[in-house]
């Protein structure tokens, strides 16, 4: 067998954003406040204020982040039960499926900074260290948080303590997966025209206010010039925000 040689041991609950995205998104959001500030108030105080919220975005954008890095793992993790399966047919070793899966995930995934491919490294590793493997494929579900990748470990657990068939218990899973991913992507098409009505909605209010104000500059004025009317445009921005939250939360369906 070949030496498999170390590697960091990937963290899904943690986002690290670089620098140069940190930075990029930041300018972004706030630029954006700062943009939706001018059009609500007309104020470069207040505007700059409003700008500052841009800095709530970062968590929101690292939890996003996280969400996609954990959908496309879970992809790749299908792919690597049906090589697994493929290689058990043949008669071998569930440590040496492993190892086949991973030359195999190597083809189609060629990045080695691919997730599924370093957690393919780190289990060979384990394994050549005398791990067992449903310890091993345990530690890669308590670290992604990934609820087929856990039913996959307990399953594993149970099927190796009973003796049985692992052939037929990684192909059922692997269908298993499967059809959820099928069934998410078929919930993905449906929502995808719904997804595009809701960004239009929340555009729309900002559109509305800029049209109104350039047409005709009097009839927001009031809004624009007295503390009264700059509280009115506050609790509008966040009944928009609050309309955006309930939104993402409904078009969100869980598999």
């Amino acid at each position: 067998m070949n030496s498999i040689k170390p590697v960091q041991i990937p963290r899904y609950d943690v986002y690290d954003m670089k620098l140069k995205e940190l930075a990029i998104t930041l300018l972004l959001a706030m630029g954006f406040c700062f943009l939706v500030g001018l059009i609500f108030y007309e104020n470069l105080f207040l505007s700059a204020m409003l700008a500052m919220a841009g800095i709530f975005y970062i968590p929101i954008r690292k939890k996003e982040q996280l969400r996609k890095r954990k959908e496309v793992l879970n992809l790749q993790f299908k792919d690597a039960l049906y090589f697994m399966s493929a290689s058990l047919s043949t008669g071998k070793s569930l440590e040496t499926a492993l190892l086949d899966a991973h030359k195999a995930l190597a083809g189609i995934y060629p990045d080695p900074d691919c997730d599924i491919i370093r957690e393919f490294e780190i289990m060979n590793g384990r394994i050549m260290m005398n791990e067992p493997v449903e310890k091993v494929f345990h530690d890669l579900a308590d670290r992604s948080g990934i609820e087929d990748i856990k039913n996959f470990a307990d399953v594993l657990l149970i099927s190796k303590r009973a003796g049985a068939n692992m052939v037929e218990v990684i192909k059922n899973t692997s269908a298993t997966i499967g059809e959820k991913v099928e069934i998410r992507q078929e919930i993905e098409t449906i929502l995808a025209g719904k997804k595009m009505e809701q960004k239009i909605m929340t555009i729309m209010p900002f559109a509305m206010v800029f049209f109104l104000k350039t047409g005709s500059e009097d009839y927001l004025a009031p809004l624009m010039s007295t503390a009264y009317g700059h509280v009115i445009m506050t609790i509008a921005l966040l009944m928009i925000c609050l309309g955006q939250l309930i939104s993402q939360k409904i078009m969100r369906i869980e598999v």
